[in-house]
């Protein structure tokens, strides 16, 4: 017998079939169970996760539920829908009057009322008047409802809202029917 050699204690058949062994527990090793454990181990990171999110919202949910009854305001059950009249000539010089005071009850700030003298010459019933406030985004609602409320008023044609410093600046195109 010789001594030194692997070869000389094993036939080579026994050799070859355990180093495929070794080979394929290695195989086994890296393609399975350390893709498996690191799989396990994103999954525990994501679970820790969610119940940090789930501890949160359960601090949270109170805070959000009272919140939100407190956005619940009682919305009007309907608007305004008086009788429609047209403004004879000499009413329409009080229109810009009754903007100004709809205005100082809902807080808001006129920087000017401008009836649109063309509009009042033409054939179509209304005439146009330009109005421009500053103000809080809330009370605007209320202003318009009450312009809605206006016998003589016929339509918004334009609305537009610019942030300033102080709040928010409004701009009104509206609608009056006349004789």
């Amino acid at each position: 017998m010789k001594t030194g050699k692997i070869g000389s204690y094993l036939p080579p058949q026994t050799l070859i079939l355990m180093v495929l062994c070794g080979a394929s527990i290695l195989v086994f090793l890296f393609g399975v169970i350390l893709p498996g454990q690191r799989l396990a181990a994103e999954l525990d990171r994501d679970i820790e996760n969610l119940q940090a999110r789930i501890e949160e919202q359960k601090i949270l949910s109170p805070v959000f539920k009272n919140l939100f009854a407190k956005t619940k305001v009682a919305e009007p059950q309907g608007l305004p829908a008086p009788a429609r009249v047209k403004l004879t000539r000499d009413e329409i010089t009080s229109v810009p009057k009754r903007l100004k005071q709809l205005a100082a009850t809902h807080h808001l700030n006129v920087r000017e009322i401008v009836p649109e003298v063309n509009t009042l010459t033409d054939a179509s019933g209304r005439f146009l008047t330009r109005f421009a406030a500053a103000g809080r985004f809330s009370d605007l609602r209320g202003f318009l409802i009450d312009i809605g409320a206006l016998p003589y008023f016929d339509s918004i044609e334009e609305i537009d809202i610019r942030a300033v410093e102080s709040g928010r600046e409004f701009g009104l195109k509206i609608w009056m029917a006349r004789e």
